[in-house]
């Protein structure tokens, strides 16, 4: 006996309705994003990575989403992206998105100030060994130097600047400033004009500092091997100096004699004839 068409299967003839026991499949595309159900929009896709940091998934909206990127840093801008949400209604799959906006300020602004070396050599070839002076004499160029640089980025931030310093040098005494680690001083003078001043001064916000400090002076020779935190403006002039502000240049400096080697730089594995400190930037954080 036939039977009236029921409601349901008219309103599927008009709309056109799916096999409810069919299962839903994702279909290919780019990221790990969920499949959509017809008409829907899609959620976000797979995190995509860009500059060395993972931002969190983004969160769909309409079909994109947006990436919360971290900070990091791998010589280019930290920062990564969310992936964008599958189109709408198509059924397709996230793709990763494009880069985001970084956590971090990028290397690239604090090229001028990496690696700047303070080089004080002998003037005799060979100073090693203990039968030689605890001083050797150095040139006029070398007892007295300056080295004016620039950091980049936005005039109007300020940046942490991680700096890592090492070195071999003599000691020098502060005074009107502050010891914020063993050999890190901020602040203040050489109250020991007659020794060895390793100096960088930072026109905004200014602040000078030191790197060799010792509660007093003598003809000793020590490793330097530590990371520091400098604020610096960006755009700013950043000075490096030997035997700047009070310091008195006087031809000679102490001497490595006991054959010191500084891990990791130039020309390790053998020791440097004379004294040296070098800055290499670690990372670069707007504040």
């Amino acid at each position: 006996m036939s039977h009236a068409p029921s409601l349901t299967f008219l309103i599927c003839l008009m709309l056109g309705c799916s096999d409810a026991s069919s299962p839903i499949t994702p279909a290919s595309g780019g990221g790990a994003g969920a499949p959509n159900v017809a008409g829907n929009t899609g959620v976000a896709g797979a995190v995509a990575v860009a500059g060395g940091a993972q931002a969190a998934s983004g969160s769909s909206a309409g079909g994109a989403s947006s990436g919360a990127a971290s900070g990091g840093f791998s010589g280019s801008v930290a920062g990564a992206t969310g992936g964008a949400g599958g189109s709408a209604g198509n059924g397709s799959a996230g793709t990763a998105g494009a880069a985001g906006s970084g956590g971090g300020a990028s290397l690239a602004i604090a090229t001028e100030i990496d690696k700047v070396r303070l080089e004080c050599p002998c003037i005799d070839a060979d100073h090693f060994g203990l039968d030689k002076q605890d001083n050797c004499d150095a040139t006029p160029a070398v007892d007295r130097q300056t080295y004016t640089k620039h950091l980049g980025g936005d005039p109007n931030i300020t940046y942490d600047v991680t700096l890592h310093v090492r070195g071999d040098t003599e000691p020098n005494t502060y005074v009107k400033g502050k010891l914020d680690q063993d050999r890190f001083y901020t602040g203040g003078e050489t109250s020991t004009p007659g020794y060895t001043a390793y100096m960088l001064t930072v026109a905004e916000p200014p602040q000078s500092y030191f790197f060799n400090y010792n509660p007093s002076t003598s003809h000793i020779h020590f490793l330097i091997d530590y990371q520091v935190v400098i604020p610096i403006k960006g755009g700013t002039t950043v000075t490096f100096e030997v035997n700047g502000g009070k310091s008195v240049p006087d031809g000679h400096g102490v001497s490595n004699r006991e054959s010191l080697v500084v891990p990791g730089i130039p020309p390790a594995p053998a020791p440097f004839n004379g004294q040296l400190v070098q800055f290499d930037v670690v990372s670069v954080k707007a504040q």
